[in-house]
């Protein structure tokens, strides 16, 4: 295992700097959303479905802006990673299309059927062919300069585009949020930013050649998503994540075999769940436990949906960055998502 005091053998595993630009993170929220504000975009009516396209990092925003509102989404909404829109997307519908890149090939995709189906569309990216597209359509979009993710790893990105999309939709009327609970959860996060990312500096040991196993519910539901794919990404480590209540009707059967498994269970906690996942979440904890498996709690500070949000988004982002260099790799590359991308190109 790497020693993470080691500043000049991590310089060398992480030549574009990906602690410095994850220290950025609240920085690209705070950014994004006042760019947003600022922007000059039509109010869209007449909306009685959404559907957000994105893949990756890139959906982000969708998942995030879901778990959030949750029964307050005032229309059915879709998440689309894939390359074809449902069946019903027509004039009626919004379509939300991310892509940090703006070269993703599933959203360009999906970009052109909702042309064809004439359905309404915004669009957030940092330019490519998929800025082109909303420029040539007149679409509304959020089209960042990503300058505080000097990588330009998307996932390194999502700041812009998280922030960058609940602020576009909230821009264009598709939602209602105060833009106040935005900026008061950000800079409460500011003050709290140097003990989250030390906590994460201790806890990432507890993870080390372990698989990380994810719980989660209500409005941190899309941050369960998010850190399955950083442990996968920047820890280049397996995860999956789970969400309460459904994991109670079946996931707990499954913990006797095989035995012994390197498993250790990280379950996101909050002050602002329901009594009745709170309940739930303390009898998961014993039943996890009782099958003889580590639990390591993470619990918010509760004051708001979206300092929850922010909070779980910052401890996920360092830990699974300090897991990732323990194992001594590069935390910025995919090399087996590359190589696929490639294969896949040249068939």
């Amino acid at each position: 295992m790497l020693d993470l005091n080691d500043t000049d053998a991590i310089k060398k595993l992480d030549p574009v700097d990906t602690i410095g630009i994850t220290e950025k993170i609240l920085e690209q929220c705070e950014a994004a959303w006042n760019e947003v504000n600022a922007l000059d975009v039509p109010k869209l009516e007449g909306i009685k479905t959404v559907v957000f396209c994105g893949m990756g990092a890139s959906i982000y925003g969708a998942l995030v802006l879901k778990s959030i509102l949750g029964t307050e989404i005032q229309f059915p909404t879709e998440v689309i990673s894939d390359y074809l829109l449902p069946d019903y997307v027509g004039k009626d519908t919004l379509v939300v299309l991310t892509s940090y890149s703006g070269t993703t090939e599933e959203v360009l995709s999906c970009a052109e059927e909702a042309k064809a189906k004439e359905a309404k569309m915004i669009i957030l990216t940092k330019g490519g062919a998929l800025a082109e597209f909303a420029k040539d359509n007149n679409i509304p979009a959020y089209i960042f300069d990503g300058k505080l993710n000097s990588g330009n790893v998307p996932r390194l990105g999502a700041g812009y585009t998280i922030l960058g999309l609940i602020g576009l939709l909230n821009k264009t009327h598709v939602i209602d949020i105060e833009e106040e609970e935005i900026t008061q959860a950000i800079e409460r996060m500011k003050e709290k930013f140097n003990d989250i990312k030390q906590q994460a500096l201790r806890d990432h040991e507890l993870f080390v050649n372990k698989i990380p196993i994810i719980f989660s519910a209500e409005h941190l539901s899309g941050n369960a998503q998010i850190m399955r794919n950083q442990f996968n990404e920047t820890s280049k480590a397996f995860s999956a994540f789970y969400l309460i209540p459904d994991l109670n009707h079946h996931l707990m059967e499954g913990l006797q075999f095989p035995t012994n498994a390197p498993l250790h269970f990280i379950i996101i906690d909050s002050p602002n769940y329901s009594e009745k996942i709170k309940k739930r979440v303390a009898l998961t904890i014993e039943v996890v436990q009782k099958n003889k498996y580590p639990v390591h709690e993470f619990t918010t500070s509760g004051q708001s949906l979206y300092d929850d949000f922010l909070e779980v988004l910052l401890y996920g982002s360092f830990l699974t960055l300090y897991l990732g260099l323990a194992y001594k790799q590069n935390p910025a590359i995919n090399p087996w998502v590359d190589w696929f991308k490639k294969q896949l190109a040249h068939s």
